[in-house]
């Protein structure tokens, strides 16, 4: 699987399903609306921290060292 967003009748079973807010999110950060994405609550930017650094990592093939020091900011 290369990620991406499916609806939840066309997702395979093993799949992640984040919370509808942590997609706004996601799409706020990704048009750079800020004023959005620092709204949030923290529980949807966690999920979306989660996501996002797992899509990563997938894509480059091996774990981030720096992610736990990132995360503890």
């Amino acid at each position: 699987m290369g990620g991406g967003s499916v609806c939840a009748e066309c997702r395979p079973s093993a799949c992640a399903t984040p919370a509808p807010e942590t997609l706004d999110l996601m799409g706020a950060l990704l048009s750079s609306d800020w004023e959005t994405a620092s709204s949030s609550e923290l529980r949807y930017r966690r999920e979306a921290s989660g996501l996002i650094a797992a899509y990563l990592q997938w894509h480059l093939e091996r774990g981030l060292r720096s992610l736990p020091m990132v995360e503890r900011v």
